[in-house]
């Protein structure tokens, strides 16, 4: 687990019980998750992407600067980088399945980057079964079988257990939220999304990420207004605000601290900065929250 002054933990496979060296999968009853790893009631982001079914229980799911009701019959999907934490009622059943971005992309490359619900810009993140309820849960229940049996070829058969819940999650999902259509460039955008949040901290231009992503910066921007309605700077704008907000919210450090964690000289520089992305400065926004 990664954790300094001025961030936040970060959970890695690797901290998991009886997880493998090198393993880019893994999953844990929901029950038990508390029990087993300390901290993960706590503010915490993850390396890894998460799926989590409920199927019992209740309680509060606080994600990013937003909280969600726990209710039997809902599935939730969280981003690397996005900060969680919750409060679970003692009869929580479920599971939580977590996996490495690879896992997928090495099988089908393109495809992680157009599900909506894997988007940390401010659409839901869960879905509520209905229809659907008991085939999702069969799936998490055989894909946890699977997982803990450890048969050959184990991994693939995990791979297409993933693979048909994350498609059968994407279709429940554009029939909740119909406004959120997949268009064309949302995969590049996405994986722009993905850089920023891999580099915000050090890379501020939208000219680096282009060259990562091998397009002209006019492009990348025409297509960030295409899909998003917002320039490729506004993302990232957006993602050092959002760092700034989570920090400020569950770190407790001042705010001086804050800023030179995101990498900003100057802090008066960092007070402007926050002033115009939420029209506020950083006192105020942590008085209110």
């Amino acid at each position: 687990m990664e954790k300094s002054k001025n961030k936040l933990p970060v959970f890695c496979l690797g901290m998991y019980p009886a997880c493998r060296e090198n393993e880019l999968f893994y999953m844990i009853k929901l029950e038990e998750l508390s029990k087993s790893v300390k901290g993960v009631d706590r503010p915490h982001s993850h390396s890894f992407y998460m799926l989590m079914i409920v199927l019992n229980g209740s309680g509060k799911h606080h994600i990013d600067l937003h909280s969600y009701d726990i209710e039997k019959g809902q599935v939730y999907f969280l981003s690397p980088g996005q900060v969680h934490s919750w409060e679970l009622s003692d009869d929580i059943a479920g599971y939580s399945l977590f996996f490495e971005s690879n896992f997928l992309t090495n099988q089908y490359p393109e495809r992680l980057y157009t599900y909506s619900f894997f988007n940390s810009k401010g659409w839901s993140p869960l879905i509520e079964l209905e229809d659907e309820a008991e085939l999702i849960s069969l799936l998490f229940h055989q894909a946890y079988s699977e997982f803990e049996n450890h048969q050959a070829r184990r991994n693939q058969v995990i791979l297409s257990f993933l693979n048909i819940l994350l498609e059968k999650a994407d279709r429940i999902y554009l029939r909740q939220f119909s406004d959120h259509t997949y268009l064309p460039g949302h995969a590049l955008v996405q994986r722009y999304e993905q850089e920023i949040d891999r580099h915000y901290r050090s890379h501020k231009e939208v000219m680096y990420y282009a060259g990562l992503l091998s397009v002209s910066p006019n492009h990348l921007n025409f297509l960030c207004k295409s899909v998003l309605g917002k320039t490729a700077s506004q993302l990232i704008y957006e993602r050092i605000g959002m760092e700034a907000q989570r920090l400020l919210v569950h770190t407790g450090v001042a705010i001086k601290e804050v800023a030179t964690a995101l990498n900003f000289e100057d802090p008066s520089y960092f007070n402007r900065f926050f002033k115009k992305q939420f029209g506020m400065s950083p006192s105020e926004f942590k008085q209110i929250s």
